[in-house]
């Protein structure tokens, strides 16, 4: 059987390559393109994309996963910039377009990380530019990436949500590579995992006929069985979905 199509959004970064000290890239973290072939997908990489092409992107795939990237303008949910940093307004135009296409089609949709901020804020939500530092679960980032990719901390399951049925017990630990959280939640979903610090860590949609699942950790880094399992959810979302559409063609 034909594996469904997903469209993942890169991120736009100077970095210094064999070509100049300073090249301007599209990139996407190798660990998301292993998570998804693992879980049968073929990936369509969506680099910078005018609103008007968003449809052109979405006829051609069965689900949609919004990765991770710098820090979305706060002039985009009414907020003063306190605390935002790495600002790219085209991908945010880019991500806010493509998560409410995908609302309109029913596509299901993946959101990490940043992800999660993006579906949250094109529903109409807003975010807590900085949540790191005020407690055990979110200490100041540390300076080494090593530290920074050992810190774990907990993260707890509304009872009930898919969530919990996909990674079976009622909180677990994750990664933290984040500063900043969803604050006001926007409309059509509902916060299913917090840490203890009462910082939003999964969101759902409540609308049973589009799936929408995203987490603010980055499960694709993490080298865990259960987070395979949230890929391979999402994934049959998308078969479902590609099925679904084939049979109204």
């Amino acid at each position: 059987m034909t594996r469904p199509t997903i469209a993942v959004t890169m991120w736009r970064r100077s970095t210094p390559t064999f070509i100049y000290d300073d090249t301007l890239l599209h990139t996407l973290v190798d660990d998301y393109a292993v998570a998804l072939d693992r879980a049968g997908a073929v990936m369509l990489l969506v680099g910078p994309l005018r609103s008007d092409d968003v449809n052109a992107v979405l006829d051609r795939v069965d689900g949609l996963v919004v990765t991770g990237g710098g820090d979305f303008d706060p002039a985009g949910y009414g907020a003063p910039n306190t605390h935002s940093v790495e600002i790219e307004p085209t991908a945010d135009e880019r991500d806010v377009a493509l998560v409410l296409g995908a609302q309109r089609r029913k596509i299901p949709v993946l959101g990490i990380c940043r992800g999660l901020q993006a579906i949250n804020i094109a529903l109409g939500g807003s975010l807590k530019q900085e949540v790191n530092g005020d407690s055990e679960d979110h200490p100041t980032l540390a300076d080494s990436a090593d530290a920074r990719n050992a810190h774990r901390h907990t993260v707890l399951f509304a009872d009930g949500c898919r969530m919990a049925t996909i990674y079976g017990p009622s909180e677990r630990k994750v990664n933290s590579l984040h500063h900043q959280a969803a604050d006001r939640i926007g409309a059509g979903i509902r916060v299913v995992g917090t840490t203890a610090d009462a910082n939003v860590e999964a969101i759902e949609s409540t609308d049973s006929d589009w799936p929408v699942m995203a987490v603010q950790w980055h499960p694709e880094m993490m080298d865990d069985p259960a987070e395979d399992r949230l890929f391979e959810a999402f994934v049959a979302d998308a078969v479902s979905y590609r099925n679904r559409r084939r049979e109204t063609d």
